[in-house]
């Protein structure tokens, strides 16, 4: 098959997330599997194209998420004429084929879902209050507007949930996933199909001993609300009257917190002032780094208030740590609901302190954990299996797409 992938996130330009990652381990795996593979992504230095391992990959010059579907768009559509390809993928998130596809109409499209954005705005903003809401009111009587809730998600107007409309096969990597949009964005769900993210771990993740004993404690992904960050940070102190050697390592970019004069570091770094000797900030890390920190970890930690796969929970376990997450969304169904790791409740500190001092205490028991965590990741989610269901995914697509013809 010739596949397209539509993405603004490709490493190492904008290696900005999970998405990434997946656009990298898949575009890979499926040009391992005989079929031409190219990328259309964003940079935010350069435009051009160029080959890495077989993958042709374009990328145009734009800093702007929002501004990128257009822009690819054309780009995609001219490339389209002389390949012919037989399928496109793109994301649910700011729907970064749309364009594409407009431009496009007989290109069978497969949305594969990772986080729509009005969840990830759920999980990150809390309510406005009685006074923010009555400002926004009052402020659009005095412009002589009508006014307009704005606090509240329109379904109709979403352009995540209108390019899914559009798709020809919809893929969700979890079923916590499909139960967050399928039903509630209306969508076919004889168009739905369950496929988890790849996980392709690098020899250096494999190599990594099951049996080391550094005390180390981890978090790795964004330091922002819905990981769940907050409430690691609530759970440091309780370890640490039961554990004071143990050490705290958070690993990833900052972003906003509660507070919009602090990032979520700097938040942190007050929540835990009296504890900061024994916690540490790295920022953001290349991919290629991560053996090094899981080497040098335990226990490995994601809180999320929600999460539809975890990709890093996959690395995690593919490094035979021990793992604490949340419950709440995909890492469950990673974790085999709790057989190779521990799960806990989201928003639940006092959960996340029992969790990590119980794997402190019996390293045996974490040791364990973490065999049988990598023993599940090669076996469930290996190139060969995930990569046969995503070619019969396209097959699907590719076959509704043909039934039905254009779509304008």
């Amino acid at each position: 098959m010739k596949i397209a992938f539509i993405s603004y996130e490709f490493p190492p330009d904008t290696a900005y997330g999970g998405i990434a990652t997946y656009v990298d381990q898949s575009s890979r795996l499926l040009r391992q599997r005989g079929h031409h593979v190219e990328v259309f992504t964003s940079s935010p230095y350069q435009d051009g194209t160029q080959t890495q391992d077989g993958i042709i990959i374009h990328r145009a010059q734009e800093k702007s998420r929002e501004a990128f579907p257009k822009l690819i768009g054309p780009i995609f559509a001219e490339r389209h004429q002389t390949v012919k390809f037989d399928v496109v993928e793109g994301p649910d998130y700011c729907a970064d084929a749309m364009e594409a596809v407009r431009l496009c109409p007989d290109i069978p499209l497969a949305i594969r879902f990772h986080s729509p954005r009005f969840l990830i705005d759920e999980l990150n903003n809390a309510e406005p209050s009685f006074l923010q809401k009555l400002r926004v009111y009052l402020g659009a009587l005095r412009r002589g507007q009508k006014p307009i809730r704005h606090w509240q998600y329109n379904l109709n107007e979403d352009i995540e949930r209108i390019h899914a409309l559009d798709a020809d096969e919809l893929v969700v990597p979890s079923s916590a996933m499909a139960e967050k949009v399928i039903v509630p964005w209306g969508l076919d769900p004889e168009k739905v199909s369950q496929i988890a993210n790849p996980c392709i771990p690098s020899e250096a993740l494999l190599k990594i001993p099951v049996d080391t004993c550094t005390q180390v404690v981890t978090f790795v992904g964004r330091l922002e609300v819905r990981k769940g960050v907050i409430d690691l940070a609530r759970a440091i102190p309780q370890i640490l009257k039961v554990y004071p050697q143990a050490k705290f390592r958070f690993v990833g970019r900052s972003w906003n917190s509660p507070r919009p004069q602090l990032n979520m570091q700097q938040y942190l770094e007050q929540m835990l002032k009296p504890y900061l000797n024994s916690v540490e900030f790295t920022g953001h890390i290349a991919s290629d780094k991560l053996p090094e920190i899981f080497t040098e970890t335990d226990i490995c930690v994601f809180p999320s208030l929600w999460e539809p796969f975890g990709l890093v929970c996959t690395e995690a376990m593919a490094a035979a740590r021990g793992v604490v997450a949340s419950n709440a969304g995909g890492m469950a169904e990673l974790l085999a609901q709790g057989e190779v790791g521990r799960l806990v409740p989201p928003q639940a500190p006092q959960a996340i302190a029992e969790s990590i001092i119980e794997l402190l205490k019996y390293p045996t028991l974490r040791m364990h954990l973490g065999k049988s965590a990598r023993a599940r990741v090669l076996a469930e989610y290996s190139a060969e299996r995930i990569g046969q269901l995503q070619e019969d995914s396209y097959i699907r697509a590719i076959q509704r797409r043909k039934s039905l013809g254009l779509r304008y």
